[in-house]
């Protein structure tokens, strides 16, 4: 390459060659290049989360494999690392490739830390409001029946059966349509959606108590069922969303030693709140004629609780970890809170690293950041 302004006649042979130097001939069909450079315009550094090759290469300085570029030959990082496991001095080189089970592969760290006991105790707040909406309509009945006019006979029976089992309608709908809001918009908040159906569905079946004296004692009934058959309904909506998307939660933000223990939290809390409603709805409580309906009205408390306490619910970092570049860098950073580990620990960055390696292909992997990661997901592979 020629510099700017620089005429071809003024170059030399480079000199210390033990022989004489001479000038080399000029060149006049080459033209003075004066061109100016063209200022390239610096793009703007983007966040790079570091995997678990970046922590193998960076942190294991005392391996006498250390030095080795990872892609330095073919298949040279075949022969250094494999199925995540590493070989930190050349005689144990060979036991990268003995066969091991995928549990031996991550150092399960963390235990109930404080996030991962807030963010499950408010979850479960929707399991606790699916049992008492599952209980809450026998202990009451015969008050219920009574204000709204639904007196015993076949046909009353059968209106009184529809109230209830609508419930389990909407649960149906609930539970098959939460799955495609909760992988577009998130676990999070698809949580704090269904704690305002909730707040919605309890709004409906306490009104249904208060509503006006009109002059016919039936319009009056007839305005109370349809107000208690609504409520049903979209309480029913959010009971079967419950059901997929809360241990779905549990799942995806506890380690693996604790998923069984905290996924059989739901179920328990969903009983305590079936207890709850037996014993709140007794004839001696809240279950007689004018209070039952600030019985029904009790079920908006979890939810209201759950929306005030919505800083706790982190969000999946299972399910930030199979979509873009930046939300794989912010699960990074929830995981280590969940775990109680530091942000760049190994054992955090590890199991991110096969969360994103279970979701398949990172969405919008291309672009501008690209070439960073696209690096990191062939050492991943």
């Amino acid at each position: 390459f020629f510099r700017p302004g620089t005429h071809t006649g003024d170059l030399h042979a480079p000199t210390g060659l033990g022989h004489a130097v001479r000038p080399m001939k000029s060149v006049s069909s080459h033209p003075v290049l004066t061109t100016p450079f063209i200022e390239v315009e610096e793009r703007p550094k983007l966040v790079r989360r570091r995997t678990t090759t970046d922590c193998l290469f960076t942190e294991l300085t005392h391996s006498p494999l250390h030095d080795l570029a990872p892609v330095a030959t073919l298949g040279l990082t075949t022969r250094v690392t494999h199925s995540n496991s590493v070989a930190v001095s050349l005689d144990q080189l060979g036991l990268a490739f003995e066969p091991q089970r995928d549990s031996t592969l991550i150092l399960v760290q963390g235990g109930y830390t404080a996030a991962l006991v807030k963010a499950a105790g408010t979850a479960v707040l929707c399991a606790l409001m699916y049992g008492f909406h599952l209980g809450n309509m026998n202990p009451a009945a015969p008050a219920m029946r009574a204000d709204l006019g639904i007196e015993a006979g076949v046909e009353n029976d059968n209106a009184w059966a529809f109230c209830v089992s609508i419930f389990c309608l909407g649960a149906l709908l609930g539970c098959s349509l939460v799955p495609m809001v909760a992988d577009s918009i998130g676990r999070r908040k698809t949580i704090l959606l269904i704690s305002t159906v909730y707040l919605l569905g309890s709004a409906l079946e306490a009104a249904s108590g208060v509503v006006p004296r009109p002059a016919s004692p039936l319009e009056r009934s007839s305005i109370g069922l349809c107000l208690l058959l609504a409520g049903r309904a979209v309480c029913g909506v959010a009971s079967g969303s419950s059901t997929v998307v809360v241990p779905m939660y549990l799942g995806e933000i506890s380690p693996p030693h604790l998923r069984g223990a905290l996924g059989t939290c739901f179920q328990l809390t969903c009983c305590t709140g079936i207890l709850l409603a037996q014993i709140v709805g007794l004839p001696a409580l809240l279950g007689r004629s004018g209070l039952w309906s600030v019985y029904l009205a009790l079920g908006a408390l979890p939810a209201a609780s759950l929306l005030v306490l919505h800083s706790f619910l982190l969000e999946s970092p299972r399910w930030l970890a199979g979509r873009s570049d930046a939300e794989a860098i912010r699960a990074q950073a929830i995981l280590a809170a969940l775990r109680g580990e530091p942000l760049s620990s190994l054992a955090v960055v590890q199991e991110l690293d096969l969360m994103q390696m279970a979701a398949g292909p990172i969405a919008g992997g291309g672009g501008d950041g690209g070439g960073g990661e696209g690096g990191d997901s062939a050492c991943r592979a």
